[in-house]
């Protein structure tokens, strides 16, 4: 066999492959919110979810992922303020009362001066992996079950091209105490880590700080709550 017929066969080979190594997943479709002022949006971003989840597993995930996207639609569309793209959004605000430490994403040459601006640009970011998603620009997103802890992605150390891909425990969509408001958070923060953010899973750390905030519905926090509280769920 020449070198060209050995090329054709490897070829051959690794489509075989990807489309043997994707039978366990369930392709699903979330639809992308427009928020004013972003354009060049895709209607949706794809999610390859493993078929060992439960139909209410999933049905958690999907809403998990759902609430991300509203979040990042309202931070848009509160910034965009009639037209004047001066605005603050809530979840700014409500990070920047305890965000102190680590505003800036490991691909990031420039500093970055407090938590509002690290908001605007996690949200600028997670616009990026939005279209490359949506528009079949990064490799494909798995979502997979995992043993341990709650929900896992590695941080990026790229902008563009990086796969949402999440490990799920499915043990802790199960739990009652793992609401749902900490399940979106919980997404959140792992979104951050595919952004480019890394943390400690402490207080003070803007990776933890939006999620939490996200997790409490933007409300203040409580004395009679500790953090650990919400951040014992992230990865």
């Amino acid at each position: 066999m020449g070198k060209k017929d050995t090329c054709k066969c490897k070829c051959e080979c690794i489509k075989k492959c990807k489309k043997k190594s994707l039978k366990d997943y369930k392709k699903i479709a979330i639809a992308v919110p427009q928020p004013e002022g972003v354009t060049n949006l895709p209607t949706h971003v794809y999610f390859y979810l493993h078929k060992s989840f439960t139909d209410k597993q999933q049905q958690r995930i999907r809403t998990a992922i759902s609430a991300v996207l509203f979040h990042w639609y309202h931070h848009f569309n509160e910034k965009w303020a009639g037209g004047t793209n001066s605005g603050t959004s809530e979840l700014a605000l409500c990070t920047n009362r305890y965000a102190t430490k680590n505003f800036k994403p490991v691909w990031s040459k420039s500093s970055v001066p407090n938590a509002i601006a690290a908001t605007k640009l996690a949200m600028n970011q997670f616009t990026q992996l939005i279209r490359d998603n949506g528009f079949r620009k990064s490799p494909p997103a798995k979502i997979d079950p995992r043993s341990l802890t709650t929900i896992y992605a590695p941080t990026a150390s790229t902008k563009r091209r990086v796969p949402l891909s999440l490990q799920i425990n499915p043990k802790q969509l199960n739990n009652s105490e793992f609401t749902n408001l900490k399940v979106t958070g919980s997404v959140l923060h792992s979104w951050l880590h595919r952004a480019g953010w890394t943390d400690p899973k402490i207080t003070s750390y803007f990776i933890s700080e939006c999620p939490m905030c996200v997790m409490r519905d933007l409300k203040p926090k409580s004395p009679q709550v500790r953090d650990s509280s919400y951040y014992k769920f992230f990865d």
